[in-house]
């Protein structure tokens, strides 16, 4: 996860001052009209979140709480239902914060593959590898460019993008090709969280919690989409409950809320604690959240819904 202070990066500051949040009471959690369990646990330095479709859940890994590590590690692999919960790969990959579910093999090249990276030499080195099937792992590419990925998406055309904080850029692979620059952020901007709306549209939320809205082109449409006091996740609801809008964790707060196409923002829960970090909706088309500091994953579901789980790929 990149945390150690070096003055000359500030990057790096910022994502320490990030990490040194006070826990909320776990009594304090309010989700009015929703249903909150915790769907796994131990679960070792969670962050990004990523699903395949059966519904196993793939979590990155920093094993380094409060400060953060980039050091090698194992991603995690949950299976469905929260268990079992075990390491992925035959061996450990630098830095693996983000992950993504590589479903159809177009930027692996082997179907089902999952993706991860990070700092392969810090600062000024970064990696993204392959975790096959098997569980071997093969080294994709390594860059002087982009330095420190942060979350992977794919969108719909198949096109892998991901956010790089050393860059501050956002970067896409299209059909297993080296990557090249999708956007670069506006005034000195840091990239670290995405989210692909259902008909392309690229979300990026940066280091000081604004959201900036691009086109499928990498086209920018609104630079201040919404506004939050600092760092939040994001991702689109799939209905059951969540409607189509942009879901936002706010993570130094543990708040959840949902913005509106018009950007307005609806206060949805408080009081998510152990560091929240990343959120995801799964095939079942609930949504869950990694707590790094609490060692757990959480789902959340509309009271009421019923859900039927998903039987095909929706990036």
């Amino acid at each position: 996860m990149r945390v150690e202070v070096v003055p000359s990066r500030p990057w790096r500051q910022l994502i320490f001052g990030t990490l040194l949040l006070i826990s909320l009471p776990a009594g304090a959690q309010s989700i009015p009209g929703f249903i909150v369990t915790t769907y796994a646990e131990p679960v070792t330095g969670p962050v990004f979140l990523s699903f395949a479709p059966d519904g196993t859940l793939f979590a990155g890994r920093d094993n380094g709480p409060p400060v953060g590590s980039i050091a090698p590690e194992f991603i995690t692999r949950i299976g469905r239902g929260g268990a079992p919960i075990e390491d992925y790969g035959i061996a450990p990959t630098p830095d693996p914060d983000p992950v993504v579910v590589d479903v159809l093999g177009l930027v692996s090249g082997v179907a089902g593959s999952v993706l991860t990276g990070g700092n392969s030499v810090s600062p000024t080195r970064g990696s993204i590898s392959a975790i096959r099937p098997d569980q071997t792992v093969v080294e994709l590419w390594t860059s002087f460019q982009w330095t420190n990925p942060s979350e992977m998406k794919f969108d719909r055309q198949g096109r892998l993008l991901f956010a790089d904080v050393g860059s501050r850029q956002v970067w896409s692979s299209t059909a297993g090709e080296a990557p090249t620059v999708f956007a670069t952020l506006p005034g000195g901007r840091t990239a670290f969280h995405l989210a692909v709306a259902p008909d392309g549209r690229v979300f990026v939320g940066d280091g000081n919690g604004r959201i900036t809205e691009y086109a499928a082109d990498g086209t920018l449409l609104t630079l201040g989409y919404a506004q939050f006091p600092s760092r939040v996740a994001l991702d689109f609801g799939r209905g059951c409950g969540f409607g189509r809008d942009l879901w936002v964790l706010h993570q130094s707060a543990g708040s959840l809320h949902r913005v509106q196409p018009s950007g307005q923002i609806i206060n949805v829960g408080t009081g998510f604690s152990g560091f929240p970090y990343d959120i995801a909706f799964g095939p079942d088309r609930r949504l869950y959240m990694s707590h790094y500091t609490g060692a757990r994953i959480s789902r959340i579901e509309a009271e009421g819904v019923d859900c039927i789980f998903a039987d095909r790929f929706e990036p």
